[in-house]
């Protein structure tokens, strides 16, 4: 009796940590993190000739940006105004459709998106919930949001927005890109789902243990045990999801859009 009633104090104990465990991961931004050192070492060594690399501080399109001479002028204004990026100011995420599709069309008909270190990456870490920059790693992204320019952390998308039709982006291309964004949003929602049903489950589990010390203790360790091991599953799929996920949208199409060059360093927190 007193050698059943510590294996039922232990899982019980047990199932607590593990349930704690499974909140933190939850909630906690370090999933899957990358590391841009060595790829801007890289394009400040071999790449300064094409200065690429003062791009790093002129955010794209994670970072909108807008016109600061003003909509007004005519329209011989319209194509200087996409050929001079300089002299945009930054906006933030929230502007009108027709600001982020100019900005749009001003970066994609510039084409310095189509080079490694063209393109500004910076160290970044993010979770189910949130996208965040490291802090103190990347000088650039810290003057940035000190700035005001960038926000730290940005939310992950769990739902489909409407999809806009971009000038400079052939029809075949954007389908794609949706059809891609579809794909990632199920996965995303699998993974918060089955982490979801993981938490819940965990939670019963660790209920019926505790009701084992006042009743039918050799019934509630077999069920406690089952509800465990449904959980355990239930993460194990959590787990592949978000690997695929992952994984899928660094696969997508256009690649210098949502690929990563080889010398950037990345992986699973």
């Amino acid at each position: 009796m007193e050698k059943r009633s510590l294996v039922t104090a232990t899982s019980f104990c047990m199932s607590v940590l593990a349930l704690v465990l499974l909140v933190t991961a939850i909630f906690t931004d370090h999933w899957y993190e990358t590391d841009t050192r060595r790829h801007k070492r890289n394009c400040d060594r071999y790449g300064a000739e094409s200065n690429d690399q003062k791009n790093r501080e002129m955010p794209i399109y994670h970072l909108p940006l807008v016109d600061s001479t003003g909509s007004g002028g005519g329209g011989g204004t319209g194509g200087s105004r996409r050929n001079s990026v300089a002299l945009m100011k930054p906006i933030h995420v929230g502007s009108r459709e027709e600001e982020l599709l100019e900005n749009w069309r001003a970066i994609l008909g510039m084409g310095i998106l189509e080079t490694e270190c063209g393109r500004p990456l910076f160290p970044t870490h993010s979770g189910l919930w949130r996208k965040c920059y490291f802090r103190g790693v990347d000088p650039d992204i810290d003057r940035l949001i000190s700035k005001g320019i960038a926000d730290r952390c940005t939310a992950v998308k769990y739902h489909f927005s409407q999809p806009i039709r971009l000038r400079n982006i052939p029809l075949n291309l954007t389908r794609t890109i949706q059809q891609d964004e579809w794909h990632l949003l199920h996965l995303r929602r699998i993974t918060a789902g089955f982490m979801g049903m993981a938490a819940a489950v965990l939670l019963c589990g660790s209920v019926v243990s505790a009701v084992g010390f006042f009743w039918e203790e050799k019934l509630t360790q077999h069920v406690s045990g089952l509800l465990f091991l449904m959980s355990g599953i239930f993460c194990t799929i959590s787990l592949c999801t978000y690997a695929s996920s992952v994984t899928y949208d660094l696969s997508r199409n256009p690649p210098f859009i949502y690929g990563l060059p080889g010398d950037v360093d990345h992986g699973f927190g």
